[in-house]
């Protein structure tokens, strides 16, 4: 329960960090955010002390017509990279926000543990994307894994980036 009120303080955070960076966007038309991908930091706080810090990639097909999108991200530290597909649900908010909820896998390709644990769980994926322009915008996301580490615990990572769209 401490993990999950943990988590999302951390999404709250990112989430008032990425929308004041909206209320700078310029003044373009901007619309909801598209396909993109992006780059940032990853964090891995809530079950390892110290704290670890890592980089990601990460991508967005938005399918047309649908509120459904395929992601990918891949989180590299703590001596290891996860690989996380999810496919989410996504939820305009505005004009150019999105609340995303992903569903999928986290599976650890390299070392003995990863962002996400130390070994392949089933994951969730919340997250917020901000356009700033038609070609910016700024993300903010939790993977968190069920049972990501053999020893039961979570390996519950936050990340922050800035994707290009297309």
């Amino acid at each position: 329960m401490k993990s999950l009120i943990k988590i999302s303080l951390g999404i709250a955070i990112a989430t008032s960090v990425v929308t004041s960076f909206s209320a700078i966007a310029s003044a373009e038309t901007v619309q909801q955010p598209r396909s993109y991908v992006g780059a940032g930091i990853s964090l891995q706080s809530f079950a390892t002390n110290p704290s670890v810090v890592g980089a990601n990639l990460a991508g967005r097909y938005k399918f047309d017509g649908v509120p459904i999108s395929a992601r990918s991200s891949v989180l590299f530290g703590n001596n290891g990279t996860s690989v996380v597909p999810t496919l989410s649900y996504d939820l305009p908010v505005g004009d150019r926000t999105n609340l995303y909820l992903g569903a999928g896998a986290s599976f650890k390709v390299g070392g003995n543990s990863s962002l996400t644990g130390n070994q392949t769980a089933f994951a969730l994926q919340p997250g917020v994307e901000v356009s700033l322009n038609r070609r910016v915008l700024l993300y903010s996301n939790a993977v968190i894994p069920f049972n990501g580490q053999s020893n039961g615990s979570a390996g519950t990572s936050v990340q922050a980036g800035v994707g290009v769209q297309f």
